[in-house]
Protein backbone atom coordinates (compact mmCIF):
# COMPACT_ATOMS: atom_id res chain seq x y z
CA UNK A 1 0.00 0.00 0.00
CA UNK A 2 1.78 2.92 -1.00
CA UNK A 3 1.66 6.21 1.39
CA UNK A 4 -1.21 8.19 -0.79
CA UNK A 5 -3.47 5.15 -0.47
CA UNK A 6 -2.53 4.96 3.53
CA UNK A 7 -3.98 8.77 3.89
CA UNK A 8 -6.64 7.88 1.65
CA UNK A 9 -7.76 5.06 4.02
CA UNK A 10 -7.29 6.71 7.01
CA UNK A 11 -9.40 10.14 5.80
CA UNK A 12 -12.34 7.43 4.80
CA UNK A 13 -12.18 5.66 7.99
CA UNK A 14 -11.81 8.81 10.14
CA UNK A 15 -14.90 10.55 7.72
CA UNK A 16 -16.82 7.43 8.75
CA UNK A 17 -15.98 7.79 12.77
CA UNK A 18 -16.55 11.73 12.98
CA UNK A 19 -20.23 10.89 11.53
CA UNK A 20 -20.92 7.94 13.54
CA UNK A 21 -20.05 10.40 16.68
CA UNK A 22 -21.97 13.05 15.71
CA UNK A 23 -25.00 11.79 13.90
CA UNK A 24 -25.98 8.41 16.75
CA UNK A 25 -24.70 8.93 20.11
CA UNK A 26 -21.62 7.77 19.01
CA UNK A 27 -20.25 10.17 21.64
CA UNK A 28 -22.24 8.70 24.60
CA UNK A 29 -21.45 5.13 23.33
CA UNK A 30 -17.43 6.13 23.36
CA UNK A 31 -17.98 7.81 27.48
CA UNK A 32 -19.45 4.89 28.51
CA UNK A 33 -17.80 2.22 26.86
CA UNK A 34 -14.85 4.06 28.52
CA UNK A 35 -16.30 4.50 31.79
CA UNK A 36 -17.23 1.07 32.01
CA UNK A 37 -13.94 -0.23 31.05
CA UNK A 38 -12.17 2.08 33.79
CA UNK A 39 -14.51 1.13 36.38
CA UNK A 40 -13.56 -2.45 36.00
CA UNK A 41 -9.98 -1.54 35.85
CA UNK A 42 -9.94 0.82 38.75
CA UNK A 43 -13.03 1.53 40.83
CA UNK A 44 -14.34 -2.36 41.53
CA UNK A 45 -14.61 -3.30 45.33
CA UNK A 46 -14.85 -6.34 47.35
CA UNK A 47 -18.54 -5.76 46.95
CA UNK A 48 -19.27 -3.38 43.99
CA UNK A 49 -18.36 -5.50 40.81
CA UNK A 50 -19.60 -5.09 36.83
CA UNK A 51 -20.30 -1.01 37.73
CA UNK A 52 -22.86 0.70 35.36
CA UNK A 53 -22.07 3.95 33.77
CA UNK A 54 -25.23 6.30 35.28
CA UNK A 55 -25.90 9.18 32.38
CA UNK A 56 -27.24 12.64 33.43
CA UNK A 57 -27.73 14.75 30.69
CA UNK A 58 -24.61 15.61 29.92
CA UNK A 59 -22.97 14.03 32.73
CA UNK A 60 -21.44 10.39 32.79
CA UNK A 61 -20.93 8.61 35.92
CA UNK A 62 -19.30 5.25 37.01
CA UNK A 63 -18.96 4.90 40.76
CA UNK A 64 -18.28 1.71 43.74
CA UNK A 65 -17.90 1.91 47.62
CA UNK A 66 -16.16 -0.10 49.27
CA UNK A 67 -17.76 -0.83 52.66
CA UNK A 68 -14.41 -2.68 54.70
CA UNK A 69 -12.24 -0.08 56.05
CA UNK A 70 -9.51 -3.16 56.12
CA UNK A 71 -10.14 -4.15 52.18
CA UNK A 72 -9.25 -0.61 51.45
CA UNK A 73 -6.26 -0.47 53.18
CA UNK A 74 -4.82 -2.88 51.15
CA UNK A 75 -5.19 -0.56 48.09
CA UNK A 76 -1.71 0.32 46.54
CA UNK A 77 -2.12 4.29 47.07
CA UNK A 78 0.52 4.92 49.50
CA UNK A 79 -1.07 8.35 50.17
CA UNK A 80 -4.62 7.14 50.11
CA UNK A 81 -3.34 4.39 52.76
CA UNK A 82 -2.01 7.30 55.55
CA UNK A 83 -5.00 9.02 55.01
CA UNK A 84 -7.28 6.13 55.59
CA UNK A 85 -4.82 5.25 58.46
CA UNK A 86 -5.11 8.75 60.02
CA UNK A 87 -9.30 8.53 60.18
CA UNK A 88 -8.85 5.36 61.66
CA UNK A 89 -6.49 7.05 64.45
CA UNK A 90 -9.29 9.36 64.53
CA UNK A 91 -12.20 7.58 64.59
CA UNK A 92 -11.03 4.12 66.19
CA UNK A 93 -12.20 1.09 67.29
CA UNK A 94 -16.55 0.40 66.09
CA UNK A 95 -16.35 3.85 64.55
CA UNK A 96 -13.48 2.91 62.27
CA UNK A 97 -16.10 -0.20 60.91
CA UNK A 98 -18.12 2.65 59.59
CA UNK A 99 -16.01 4.28 57.48
CA UNK A 100 -16.53 3.95 53.59
CA UNK A 101 -14.76 4.57 51.02
CA UNK A 102 -16.38 5.94 48.08
CA UNK A 103 -15.04 6.31 44.31
CA UNK A 104 -15.85 7.46 41.24
CA UNK A 105 -14.86 8.38 37.93
CA UNK A 106 -16.69 11.39 35.72
CA UNK A 107 -16.76 12.69 31.90
CA UNK A 108 -18.92 15.28 31.21
CA UNK A 109 -19.41 17.54 28.24
CA UNK A 110 -18.67 21.57 28.84
CA UNK A 111 -20.59 22.45 25.62
CA UNK A 112 -19.82 21.15 22.22
CA UNK A 113 -15.98 21.32 21.95
CA UNK A 114 -15.08 20.64 25.41
CA UNK A 115 -14.47 17.62 27.55
CA UNK A 116 -13.92 17.05 31.12
CA UNK A 117 -12.92 14.16 33.24
CA UNK A 118 -12.84 13.66 36.90
CA UNK A 119 -12.31 11.44 39.76
CA UNK A 120 -12.54 11.18 43.36
CA UNK A 121 -11.78 9.50 46.69
CA UNK A 122 -14.58 10.60 49.51
CA UNK A 123 -14.55 8.98 52.35
CA UNK A 124 -18.45 8.55 54.55
CA UNK A 125 -17.87 9.29 57.92
CA UNK A 126 -19.53 7.92 61.17
CA UNK A 127 -21.26 11.16 62.05
CA UNK A 128 -22.54 10.94 58.04
CA UNK A 129 -20.28 13.85 56.59
CA UNK A 130 -18.35 12.91 53.43
CA UNK A 131 -14.60 13.75 53.05
CA UNK A 132 -13.08 14.55 49.89
CA UNK A 133 -9.45 12.51 50.59
CA UNK A 134 -8.36 12.78 47.14
CA UNK A 135 -10.24 14.51 43.45
CA UNK A 136 -8.15 15.12 40.34
CA UNK A 137 -9.77 16.94 37.08
CA UNK A 138 -8.82 17.35 33.49
CA UNK A 139 -10.26 18.52 30.45
CA UNK A 140 -9.64 18.85 26.55
CA UNK A 141 -11.10 21.34 23.97
CA UNK A 142 -11.22 20.04 20.62
CA UNK A 143 -12.34 20.84 17.32
CA UNK A 144 -12.81 17.09 15.46
CA UNK A 145 -14.72 14.71 17.55
CA UNK A 146 -11.89 12.29 15.99
CA UNK A 147 -9.64 13.84 18.43
CA UNK A 148 -12.50 13.14 21.86
CA UNK A 149 -12.34 9.55 20.17
CA UNK A 150 -8.91 9.65 19.71
CA UNK A 151 -7.81 11.28 23.54
CA UNK A 152 -10.97 10.68 26.08
CA UNK A 153 -9.09 7.26 27.40
CA UNK A 154 -5.79 9.08 27.97
CA UNK A 155 -7.50 12.06 30.06
CA UNK A 156 -9.21 8.93 32.04
CA UNK A 157 -5.97 7.92 32.57
CA UNK A 158 -4.47 10.78 33.57
CA UNK A 159 -7.35 11.27 36.35
CA UNK A 160 -7.15 7.53 37.54
CA UNK A 161 -3.64 7.91 39.26
CA UNK A 162 -5.34 8.73 42.02
CA UNK A 163 -7.01 5.07 42.71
Amino acid sequence: MTKIDKEKLTEEMNSKNREWLIESDGVSALFIHNLENFAYRYLETSTDKGIKCVVDGELYQVKSTEPSIIEALKWDNPELKKSLIDLCKKYPGKASKELRVNLSLVTKMLGEHKNECSAHITCLLPNGESLILFEKTTSMSFDDPIELRNKHAALLEEVSVIF
